[in-house]
C-alpha cells in the first residue's frame, strides 16, 4: 500500500496526520533495569476506536469523543516505574498544544509522567518532547487511520511497518490484541522499541494477536 499515516485523529473526509500517537504492557522492575542499561525505550501506541469500544469506561475520554484513530499512551524510558510521586508535569502552552495532538487526555498525561517520566532524569518538558519526536517520525499502515474496520494478516502488517520505517525490523514491534466480538482478536496496542534514537529489539513482548487480527475503525 502506497499511503501511510503518522497517527492521528480521524476527520469525516480525510485522515489528519502530522503528529499523533498511544498504552501498553509495562516492563517489570528487573526488565526495566535491563532496558535502562541497554538504553531501550518503548513507545506505546493505543488503537483508540478499539479500546473505546471494548472498554466502555473510556467512552467519555477526549480521544473517544473526538474520534481519534490513534493516541500515545506512554513512553517507557527504561528507568523503572513508579519511583515516588512527583509534581504534575508542567508544559508551556505551545508544547502542550503539540502534546495534545498525540496524548489529548490530561489524566493520561499525568499518569504517564508519574509512572515513567518521574523515574527518568528528564524534566517534564524533555520527557514529553521525546514522546512527540518519536510519534512525529513514526509511520504506520494507512488502515489505522481510515475510520473503517479491516481483518489483516500479522505478517503483512509487520511488513508494511518495516517498509515504511527505515531501520525498523520485525523485532522492533510488539502487537497486543484483545478478544473481540467476532471470535477474532482486535488490535489494541502497538509497542515500538528503540535503542536511543534508533529502532531496537523489544526485550519484552506480548505478541498475542495470532496470524490475523481486526483493525477497528470504530464502526
Amino acid at each position: 500500500m502506497s499511503n501511510n499515516t503518522c497517527i492521528g485523529k480521524i476527520n469525516t473526509t480525510m485522515g489528519i496526520g502530522t503528529l499523533l500517537l498511544l498504552q501498553g504492557v509495562m516492563l517489570m522492575p528487573a526488565q526495566a533495569a535491563s532496558a535502562a542499561k541497554t538504553g531501550q525505550r518503548v513507545l506505546m501506541i493505543e488503537m483508540t476506536p478499539a479500546l473505546c469500544n471494548l472498554q466502555p469506561t473510556r467512552s467519555r475520554m477526549r480521544q473517544c469523543l473526538e474520534g481519534y484513530s490513534l493516541t500515545v499512551s506512554g513512553l517507557d524510558m527504561g528507568y523503572g516505574e513508579r519511583c515516588g510521586r512527583g509534581s504534575e508535569p508542567r508544559l508551556t502552552p505551545l508544547q502542550l498544544k503539540v502534546v495534545n495532538r498525540v496524548m489529548p487526555d490530561t489524566t493520561v498525561r499525568s499518569q504517564v509522567w508519574q509512572r515513567y517520566g518521574v523515574c527518568s532524569p528528564l524534566s517534564a518538558s524533555s520527557y514529553f518532547r521525546q514522546i512527540t519526536n518519536y510519534a512525529g517520525a513514526l509511520k504506520l499502515p494507512s488502515e489505522l487511520n481510515t475510520g473503517n474496520s479491516y481483518t489483516v494478516s500479522k505478517s503483512r502488517f509487520i511488513s508494511q511497518m518495516t517498509r515504511l520505517n527505515s531501520g525498523m525490523s520485525s523485532s522492533s514491534v510488539d502487537l497486543i490484541c484483545q478478544a473481540g466480538n467476532r471470535r477474532q482478536s482486535t488490535l489494541t496496542e502497538i509497542h515500538v522499541c528503540y535503542e536511543g534514537s534508533e529502532f531496537g529489539t523489544c526485550a519484552t513482548v506480548v505478541d498475542n494477536c495470532g496470524s490475523k487480527f481486526i483493525i477497528s475503525g470504530g464502526s
